[in-house]
């Protein structure tokens, strides 16, 4: 094989490696306000987080808020998790906390827990009595690790047919 042959499978193995390190692994949450309406949607690596709440020693140690055992049926661990995440999760709007509700949830957690990096979402929703939002905060069950938490305010037109929609951004 020739230097440069050699030297450019070192190159393309080097890229893969450094692409797939860049690869978002954390938890991300999006929190969309829209009228009134605060919608959060969560992706996570289910089986990571599965495993997690599987572990005594997570458990023991603070991380987790429950622990998840294999005598436990998939519904079982459905309600349990769901329970957990509408218990564990606070949004709260000008420093007021919202009831939310789980809209969302994947039900088939042993296909998650057994697939490798297998990424799931849940999706709260929440309704704001306040028509003006300063702010807006979240938190998550201490379980999903680190969450990446982004804020979106959609604007919103109607157009006819064969019409152009238009924004202006400040």
């Amino acid at each position: 094989m020739s230097l440069h042959a050699s030297l450019g499978a070192v190159l393309v193995l080097f890229i893969c490696a450094y692409a797939h390190g860049h690869a978002l692994k954390e938890t991300t949450a999006t929190i969309t306000v829209r009228s009134g309406q605060i919608d959060v949607l969560v992706n996570t690596d289910f089986s990571h987080w599965l495993e997690q709440l599987h572990s005594n020693e997570s458990w023991l140690l603070g991380d987790t808020e429950l622990v998840l055992k294999n005598t436990h049926s998939e519904n079982e661990k459905v309600t349990l998790l769901k329970d957990m995440v509408l218990s564990s999760s606070k949004v709260m709007v000008n420093n007021t906390q919202l009831s939310c509700k789980l809209i969302q949830f994947p039900s088939k957690l042993d296909v998650l827990h057994k697939a490798h990096h297998s990424r799931g979402y849940f999706r709260l929703s929440c309704l704001s009595q306040r028509k003006k939002l300063e702010s807006v905060s979240l938190s998550l069950p201490k379980s999903l690790g680190r969450v990446y938490v982004s804020l979106v305010q959609p604007k919103q037109q109607l157009i006819d047919a064969g019409q152009r929609a238009a924004f202006t951004l400040k």
